[in-house]
Parts: structure tokens; C-alpha cells; sequence
């Protein structure tokens, strides 16, 4: 991983020399192998991040992380392309991470994320190959394979929120003409956000909290079912006012989900609607009971609701979601984050199930400045029902604001974004329900260059 940073930072700093001493040769070069791999695209960011979170009932942490990616892309050659990204992270400073939050024996969540989760003695030099992958294209449609960019879905996806985003490995069939979209693939290996390692789909699956069985015990189902991949199909089209989009995500012998998402707009009003419906894998009923990610007799079902308004540089957004009684909704944490209109950062509705959530957010926007305020809260959670609560979250409120900055002129690529995230339990504050779960306040200054 070292020697890949070295060689694209050699690349970037060379090209312009290269250019200039190859100029009598590209007569000669232009068809060849060379004159492809210099004409590609060399690209990527560079990444701080200062985290701070005040814990009302217990330690409070900060940290400072800073990183970046690489990344380069062959030119074309009859349709084909190669491309290739790393990410690196580095501790900055920091306080005692690794110290016990009161009461829990547990360490820094949030700060701790920054770095990797999984060795959280090590701060330095973490290093992940993001990207490795072929891609043939043609229009604007493509497939590609290998540590691959995805397009967005709803459940998988990048959530790039700190250091290192989620990765995927596997294959992607992207289509799209004047009609409709398509996307068909096949993914078979991820490496979780936070993490520097890469795990086939029998292994990631577990690797953060597995929350609880509906009969209150905890649930160890980390490596115990030997799944082949996910795959996913999308088929999205758009008429004058109206987008219509399916996604159906198969994770093998865990559960199947269908994703049906209808948005309409006109002049100031937009208006938007999705309903997802899961179906339990039969494998499941095949394992011991603590080793079930799902139970046969639940069926996640959450239906989601906006309405928008736009006028001048504001917008004004009320959001409603219900998950259903019929079962928790769930998807693995470690393949990427839900994306309900409800949802938000610090907020998702995996693992809930007899719960509606309601939000309501105001955005403006300047000439290069943008402020973002978004509330949300909870209501119908039952503590200690594993039934419909798996990870035993108690009702909560929670209000976030974002102002995000674009530098232009000699900074243009320069963005800083200063995120505050308030969160607080509505009747329960004692230390092991919170568990760095609410009751923060929390503050996010992220400073990106992208190149």
C-alpha cells in the first residue's frame, strides 16, 4: 500500500515534466500502450477531521484524523479502462480513546471510528487499497468488476461520513438510455467503513453490534452463516414530473429486501414516497437459535414519507416514517447505512420495527455557503422489547446542523464543513442504555481538498 502512495504522488508531480520531454515522441507514441496510461486521470483528496463528543453521563472523547485518497483511471481504449485508489489515514492527536466509558467497559465510539475499529492500538499508517478494478463501457452504460465504485442504492453504500467510506468487491452492470436505468451485480467481498481490511460475505456480516434475539439474549451471529454475496437489481425510470425506482437486494441465507421508491415534482413542490418489504432466508431456520440473524416469523416493513418546498435559496422538508409491527427492519451496519427520508446522520431505523419517526429540516443557500438544520424524533420504542428493538434504543430527540463552505478561485477544491449533532433520550438517561447511543452533544469539523 506504502509503494502505491509513493507511485501516484510520483505520478502527479511528474506529469507535467513527462509531458513536456515526450512532445517529439507523441507523434510516434500516440497509439500506444504509454500514451493511454499518460492520457489517464489522476485524481482523489486530502482529508481532516476533528471530532469531539461530550457524553452527559459519561467520558468525553476528541480526536484529530488526517488522510486522503489517490486515484487513477486509464484512458479508454476501445472501451476499456483500468482503475486503481488508495486511502491512507493518520492520527493527528487525541485523548485516550481506548479509555472505559463510565459504567459500560466500553471504549470511544464515535472517535474511535476515525482510525479502525477493529485494532484500536493503532493510529498510524492505516492503509486500505480502495479501488482495483477493469471496465468496459460503452454510451453510458458500463460493467465493471473487481474493488469497485458503486452506483447508490438505498442500503448499500459508500456513507462516507468518516475516514474511510465503505468499499465493495464484486461485479456491476450498469445500463441507462433516454427510457430507463438498470443496474444488475454481484457483491462478494466488502470492507466496512472504519475498517482497513477486507472480508468475503460469510465474515463481514457481525462485525459491529449484533443487538439482541427477540428473547432478550444477545445474538452471536458473526460468521456462522456461509453466505455467497448480495445481489442487487435496480430498475429506475423517469416520466416529465415523475422518477420511479425498485431496488431488490438479496443478501444469500440471510434475508431478501424490495425497495420501491415513487417522487414527484412540480414548480415548488416535491413529493416523495417508499415502502420496503423483507422475506427471512428459509437457510435461517436451519442454525441455532442465538446464531439467527433474522427469526422466520419477522417481516420488516417501513413505509416513508416527504414533502418538500422550495422558494428562493430556501427549501423546507417534513418527513414521516412507520415501521411496521410485522418485524425489525434490518440490514447488516456493515454493509452501509438506510436511506429513508427520515433518516440522517446519527439517525437510521435499521433494527426498529412498531416505530414512527418524524423529521423536519430547513436548508439555505448562499452564494458559496450552505446551512442545513435537520430535527427528528422517535416515537414508540419499548425498552427491553427485543421484539421489535434490537438494539434496546429508548425514544430520542435530535437535531443537527450543518454549514458547508466551497472555497473558489485559487482554493477551488477547498470544502469545510462544521457538523453539531445534539441527541437526547426522552425518559431513560442511565449510562448502559445510553451507551454513546444519545444524551451527546458532538461536534464534526471536516476539511476536504479534492483534486
Amino acid at each position: 500500500m506504502k509503494r502505491l502512495v509513493v507511485m501516484l504522488v510520483v505520478a502527479i508531480l511528474s506529469q507535467p515534466t513527462m509531458a513536456q520531454e515526450n512532445q517529439i515522441k507523441d507523434t510516434v507514441e500516440n497509439k500506444s500502450l504509454i500514451s493511454y496510461l499518460k492520457e489517464g486521470e489522476i485524481g482523489g483528496h486530502i482529508r481532516n477531521y476533528f471530532l469531539m463528543t461530550e457524553n452527559h453521563n459519561g467520558n468525553d472523547y476528541y480526536a484529530n484524523a488526517i488522510g486522503g485518497v489517490l486515484s487513477y483511471e486509464t484512458k479508454s481504449y476501445k472501451g476499456f479502462q483500468l482503475g486503481i485508489s488508495g486511502i491512507f489515514t493518520y492520527k493527528v492527536f487525541s485523548s485516550d480513546l481506548n479509555k472505559a466509558y463510565d459504567q459500560t467497559n466500553k471504549s470511544s465510539r464515535w472517535e474511535q471510528e476515525l482510525f479502525d475499529v477493529n485494532h484500536k492500538d493503532n493510529f498510524k499508517d492505516l492503509d486500505r487499497l480502495e479501488e482495483l478494478y477493469i471496465k468496459y463501457h460503452w454510451k453510458n452504460s458500463y460493467v465493471t468488476y473487481g474493488k469497485i465504485p458503486v452506483e447508490y442504492t438505498p442500503l448499500l453504500n459508500k456513507s462516507d461520513g468518516r475516514m474511510k467510506p465503505f468499499a465493495f468487491q464484486g461485479g456491476w452492470l450498469h445500463h441507462k438510455n433516454e427510457k430507463f436505468q438498470a443496474d444488475v451485480a454481484w457483491i462478494h467481498k466488502v470492507s466496512p467503513r472504519s475498517m482497513t481490511e477486507w472480508f468475503p460475505m460469510d465474515e463481514v456480516i457481525g462485525l459491529t453490534d449484533n443487538g439482541y434475539l427477540l428473547n432478550g439474549e444477545k445474538a452471536e451471529y458473526e460468521e456462522t452463516t456461509h453466505s455467497q454475496g448480495l445481489a442487487i437489481v435496480h430498475l429506475g425510470k423517469e416520466f416529465k414530473n415523475l422518477k420511479f425506482n425498485f431496488w431488490n437486494f438479496h443478501l444469500d441465507k440471510f434475508i431478501n429486501t424490495s425497495w420501491l421508491q415513487l417522487e414527484y415534482s412540480k414548480q415548488h413542490w416535491q413529493a416523495g414516497m417508499i415502502y420496503s418489504y423483507q422475506i427471512p432466508n428459509a437457510y435461517q431456520e436451519n442454525l441455532p437459535y442465538e446464531n439467527r440473524y433474522v427469526q422466520p416469523n419477522e417481516n420488516g416493513q417501513v413505509a416513508s414519507f416527504m414533502l418538500k418546498y422550495n422558494i428562493g435559496s430556501s427549501q423546507f422538508k417534513a418527513a414521516y416514517t412507520k415501521a411496521f409491527e410485522s418485524g425489525r427492519y434490518l440490514f447488516p451496519k456493515e454493509l452501509g447505512r438506510d436511506q429513508f427520508y427520515t433518516s440522517m446522520t446519527r439517525s437510521h431505523i435499521e433494527g426498529f420495527g412498531g416505530v414512527d419517526v418524524f423529521a423536519i429540516g430547513y436548508q439555505y443557500s448562499w452564494k458559496h455557503l450552505f446551512l442545513n438544520v435537520d430535527a427528528t424524533t422517535t416515537q414508540g420504542t419499548v425498552i427491553d422489547d427485543y421484539v421489535l428493538n434490537k438494539y434496546n434504543i429508548e425514544d430520542y430527540y435530535q437535531i443537527n446542523t450543518r454549514l458547508h463552505y466551497e472555497f473558489t478561485d485559487f482554493l477551488k477544491g477547498l470544502h469545510v464543513e462544521l457538523l453539531y449533532v445534539w441527541k437526547q433520550n426522552k425518559n431513560e438517561h442511565n449510562t448502559k442504555l445510553v451507551e454513546q447511543r444519545s444524551d451527546y452533544n458532538q461536534i464534526n469539523l471536516i476539511t476536504n481538498f479534492n483534486f
